[in-house]
């Protein structure tokens, strides 16, 4: 989605598509039709959104073309194996992040200018890449790798590493990462069924401030709703809000709601 606009990007596939599975639809809501549409030579994993950007991830390339009627590729580069198709895109500073040709590493790019040489390439994990996610301002850069323990915060401009937030000592499965506004703290929902959340001062080693059970061990994106808010949606139909206090105790009486049933239709 494209901001609070009416833009939505939606990616081919399914049972019964509408779309073929190497389609992107730019779809405007209000008016119920296409804008625009991509045909790409293979599977699409992901598309995000900028005012006059498309960025469409497959599985070993990222594209970013022009938004409009008849969009136009503007830059191209080769990605390490991607299958969940991660990347993320700032909002407010046309920052990409996406996996390098390098497994574990994460290339960091502004597309809004003809970059490539000023490309940077930051080398994040010896493992494979799982998750990551910039700040709102661009600045800041989390990443987990397949091993799930831990996460890093990297900054941007300097690729120094900041904080090592540690999840726990098992493998784990991390799904989503997610910054406050004012990138005072993080969050991240992860396949052991858990919401871990970090303030990020002091010591660049921590540990979490809060830590809350979820329903289901399936895949959740999470985000923050205000300084000691966040809100989890998970793949099953779950919408959590959790509210912690200074202890970092849950103190939201209603936290959780099962807002859609799943079926496989």
């Amino acid at each position: 989605m494209l901001f609070r606009c009416s833009y939505l990007a939606l990616v081919g596939g399914g049972d019964t598509p509408a779309w073929q599975s190497n389609q992107v639809v730019v779809w405007e809501d209000h008016l119920q039709q296409a804008v625009c549409q991509l045909q790409l030579p293979a599977p699409v994993l992901a598309a995000r959104l900028q005012r006059d950007r498309i960025v469409v991830v497959m599985q070993t390339e990222l594209h970013v073309y022009t938004l409009d009627r008849n969009p136009s590729l503007l830059l191209s580069y080769s990605t390490c194996s991607n299958p969940d198709g991660l990347t993320d895109l700032c909002p407010t500073s046309s920052l990409l992040a996406f996996p390098s040709v390098d497994s574990g590493h994460v290339s960091l790019v502004n597309i809004a200018q003809d970059t490539r040489t000023q490309m940077r390439m930051l080398p994040a994990h010896s493992h494979p890449l799982a998750a990551l996610s910039l700040n709102m301002q661009g600045t800041l850069l989390g990443s987990a790798s397949t091993r799930g323990t831990l996460v890093r915060v990297f900054d941007t401009q300097t690729c120094l590493l900041l904080y090592e937030l540690r999840r726990g000592a098992s493998s784990a499965c991390i799904y989503s990462i997610s910054f406050n506004k004012t990138s005072s703290l993080l969050a991240l929902t992860a396949d052991s069924k858990t919401l871990h959340v970090f303030k990020l001062e002091g010591q660049r080693e921590s540990r979490a401030i809060a830590k809350y059970s979820l329903t289901s061990s399936a895949s959740s994106l999470c985000c923050f709703g205000g300084e000691d808010t966040v809100i989890v949606i998970s793949s099953t139909g779950w919408y959590y809000k959790i509210r912690w206090n200074e202890k970092g105790e849950n103190i939201q009486k209603r936290n959780k709601i099962r807002f859609l049933l799943m079926k496989d239709d």
